[in-house]
């Protein structure tokens, strides 16, 4: 009898979770191909045998199939380049590559794929040779070495012919693997260099420029150059650290920037720009210089923090210079507060004050209350909350309810990024939601909750003659069934009334009050038409059920929810409305004797997310084992795995920029945790999650898990310790309660599993001695700094401080991250 994870043809183990979870085995795949490739077999045995012998290196469901190719799969065949030894085409494969479909799990063709063509001239004769050749291309799709598909031969030359993944540049015939602009990355670079860049005279300085160059990826990657001192002007010193000045200046020509529309790279002139100036740098040796100071740098233009444009150098003292993006005010010399749109809060509250001081709502209270709110702006989308006066509303139409809507005449404030500041979206059209016989503080606790949901509240108003206080906010249209407001315009969503349909249309019940209340409690905190529906889910709807997890308290399974979740989808004639999405694969998280459900397994349930748009894993509903009558909580299924598994398949293609995006992910996953005043307690690497086996940009999804131990951050009762020792904080090794601050201790430390790949405290044996050097000697993680930017190092060791108070919040964190990006 096969265990899950045995093959159920074969009883052989599957590789790893992955490859169990698709019912994927080497063993049965490599079978199947013997036949498949019979079919299709060279007349060759030398190839025959060389095929055989690369398909056996398969590892994994998503690595690629070798194969023998008949030329006559290829159609649209274009030469690129022939010289005396090698001839390129570019080229269109008709049936196309076998891909696993991890739906179906069996591979099917990914037919008309582009591929490029590499003709050995002679390689009928030089076999030995063309296979070694052959050998440098890989069939995993996860790494960085080009791909091959297979092996073809000509007919009339009975050349050999590599079939390889990528196709070749029209201009210089190099392999397309890394893209820019939809252009050959290298054919670009090398048009830069020829027409826009200056040269600095210094032979070791113009080759790290070039190298610079070579790393640029993305279109919006900053062109690393050397720039001429005078460049610039409009000095402005800002401050000093240390034996460094650094000062903001206007770039006259400014940096290069790709136009997407004309399809050609071209400079932003007069561009405010930050000098750091190295004094005395001109007596270390320009390759401490280049390595020791610029390297940290990133070539991101948006991370104004660590962003770098180039470097220059002082004609007169010679001390070198680093040129990055501007991130001072130029009123204030502050930094910004966002970085992205040059946004100074506190010149912006000034500015506010400034221009718009003359109002008061006559009730100190109130005036305090909206000067509160305005305090708290820290960027140029967030909404100005002000004291309206009743006069600047015209058109004023009853509706229902005591909301009202109207033409604000004068119109809300909305920040012009380009214009930097601050106009009046003129005769807007609002609500008007009039509060009668309450008193101010009651009025004051019904704004805040307008705040706290998703609608935009714009001010608070009072009519002179009922007295009667006024709350004003964005125009939503009315449902045209129950008259209440959308909540959301463009799906014609409200809330109410779905939440009527739900109950008459969708959803099945426990039978058990206490749950089925649980559930209505969750489901009434639905605010938009793309959030999560919670359910009970009866068990039955549960296919090919198989254990992917086990520990003391739970057992985890993957299965095919077969209605699926509800989601929101367009339906002709019904215009925005919700469906099943039917065959979800799910994960079913089986709680050990929970037949009595306990307060604690809800807590956990409702921990869980029901945003489609954030970092924690989400949950669709509960069930229950009939036979055992255990409760079940039915959650999202991560195919990716936990990070531990994800990073031993992708860590040697895991760059550094990736690196970063992922633990910005984390650390917006972690963000909403501390924004609800809660406390993971329990925050480790094994327990984030991926979306996707592979890492691809914009296919992927990282989800903090298992949040059972997640709590209220203001519980100082709770002492136990749980976790993996090296990631819990020292204090709560002592005994002190879990705080905020132990969630970003142990953050601290997923940075450098991050960094470097490596557990912390990996060649330690987990006991009471690291438990005391931890505590009593404030032993970290040891770190090569030649390998880690200096600035992700610093914020590492802060987040890590044996004080916890020293600790950053996961608000800045988050911040920093994403300027790294």
């Amino acid at each position: 009898m096969s265990s899950h994870n045995q093959c159920k043809k074969c009883d052989e183990p599957y590789l790893d979770g992955y490859n169990a979870n698709y019912d994927w085995c080497k063993q049965c795949q490599i079978n199947n191909l013997k036949i498949i490739s019979q079919l299709n077999w060279n007349e060759n045995e030398i190839i025959n045998n060389f095929i055989q012998e690369m398909q056996l290196k398969i590892c994994d469901y998503f690595d690629i199939i070798f194969e023998w190719i008949s030329y006559h799969q290829f159609i649209d065949i274009k030469e690129i380049s022939n010289d005396d030894f090698i001839i390129k085409y570019s080229a269109t494969w008709e049936n196309g590559p076998l891909d696993y479909d991890d739906n179906r799990n069996e591979y099917i063709r990914n037919q008309y794929k582009k591929v490029a063509l590499k003709c050995l001239y002679n390689s009928r004769n030089n076999i030995n040779e063309f296979l070694n050749e052959v050998k440098t291309y890989s069939i995993r799709r996860q790494d960085d070495i080009p791909k091959i598909y297979g092996i073809s031969q000509n007919p009339d030359t009975k050349d050999y012919i590599m079939v390889l993944k990528d196709g070749y540049c029209e201009k210089c015939g190099t392999l397309l693997i890394n893209l820019l602009n939809n252009n050959c990355r290298l054919c670009q670079i090398n048009y830069i260099e020829n027409n826009f860049l200056n040269r600095s005279e210094n032979k070791i300085i113009d080759d790290f420029v070039h190298e610079m160059q070579l790393k640029i990826v993305y279109s919006d990657d900053a062109v690393f150059e050397w720039i001429p001192i005078d460049q610039f002007i409009d000095f402005k010193e800002i401050i000093k650290i240390d034996s460094n000045t650094i000062y903001t200046a206007t770039w006259k020509d400014g940096p290069l920037c790709y136009n997407g529309n004309q399809k050609e790279w071209e400079r932003d002139p007069d561009y405010k720009v930050c000098l750091k100036y190295l004094y005395n740098s001109q007596d270390i040796t320009i390759d401490e210089f280049l390595n020791n100071e610029v390297k940290q740098y990133s070539l991101s233009k948006i991370n104004k923090m660590n962003g770098i444009l180039g470097i220059s150098q002082d004609q007169y003292t010679k001390d070198y210079i680093i040129v990055s993006p501007n991130m001072y005010c130029e009123k204030c010399d502050k930094k910004f507060t966002n970085m992205f749109d040059d946004f100074c809060t506190s010149c912006q509250i000034n500015y506010l004050e400034k221009n718009f001081k003359n109002w008061t709502s006559g009730n100190e209270e109130i005036d305090h209350f909206i000067q509160e709110i305005q305090l708290k702006i820290n960027d140029p989308y967030d909404v100005v909350i002000e004291w309206i006066s009743y006069d600047q509303f015209v058109e004023i139409k009853e509706n229902v309810n005591m909301i009202y809507s109207a033409i604000w005449w004068e119109g809300p404030l909305k920040y012009d990024v380009y214009k930097k500041e601050w106009l009046r979206e003129f005769n807007q059209e609002v609500d008007l939601k009039i509060s009668q016989n309450i008193t101010v503080n009651e009025f004051l606790n019904e704004v805040k909750e307008y705040l706290t949901n998703k609608i935009k509240v714009y001010g608070i108003s009072q009519n002179p003659d009922t007295k009667n206080y006024v709350i004003i906010f964005q125009h939503y249209e009315d449902c045209e069934e129950c008259n209440d407001k959308y909540i959301d315009d463009f799906y014609k969503w409200c809330k109410s009334c779905k939440i009527n349909d739900l109950k008459n249309n969708f959803l099945s019940w426990s039978g058990d009050e206490r749950i089925d209340n649980f559930i209505q409690e969750i489901q009434s905190k639905i605010n938009t038409p793309n959030d999560i529906v919670f359910e009970w889910i009866p068990y039955d709807q549960f296919d090919n059920l198989k254990v992917i997890g086990q520990g003391g308290f739970a057992i985890v399974y993957s299965a095919i929810w077969k209605d699926g979740p509800i989601k929101c989808d367009f339906v002709t004639d019904k215009g925005w409305t919700w469906i099943r999405n039917s065959g979800e694969k799910v994960a079913l998280k089986c709680l050990y004797n929970s037949q009595n459900i306990s307060d604690e397994f809800l807590k956990e349930a409702k921990a869980y997310s029901n945003t489609l748009h954030n970092n924690i894993l989400k949950i669709y509903g509960m069930s229950q084992n009939p036979v055992t009558k255990d409760y079940i909580m039915v959650l999202e299924f991560a195919k990716g795995g936990s990070f531990n598994d994800w990073k031993n398949k992708n860590y040697n293609d895991y760059n550094w920029k990736t690196k970063i995006l992922t633990l910005m992910d984390i650390s917006n996953g972690l963000l909403k945790i501390h924004q609800n005043k809660m406390v993971h307690r329990d925050f480790h690497t094994g327990n984030i999650l991926f979306s996707n086996p592979i890492y691809i940009y914009d296919e992927i999804q990282i989800y903090i898990s298992d949040m059972g131990l997640c709590g209220e951050a203001n519980n100082t009762i709770e002492t136990n310790i749980y976790g993996v020792m090296p990631y819990v904080a020292p204090e709560v090794l002592r005994g002190q309660p879990y705080t905020q601050a132990a969630d970003i201790y142990s953050f601290g430390m997923i940075m450098y599993f991050v960094a470097t790949g490596k557990q912390p405290f990996a060649n330690t044996v987990h006991d009471q001695y690291l438990l005391l050097d931890i505590c009593k000697e404030n032993k970290r993680p040891e770190i090569n700094e030649q390998e880690i930017p200096k600035c992700y190092i610093d914020l590492m060791k802060r987040c890590w401080d044996s004080n916890s108070d020293n600790r950053p919040t996961i608000f800045e964190i988050f911040d920093l991250i994403y300027c790294e990006i």
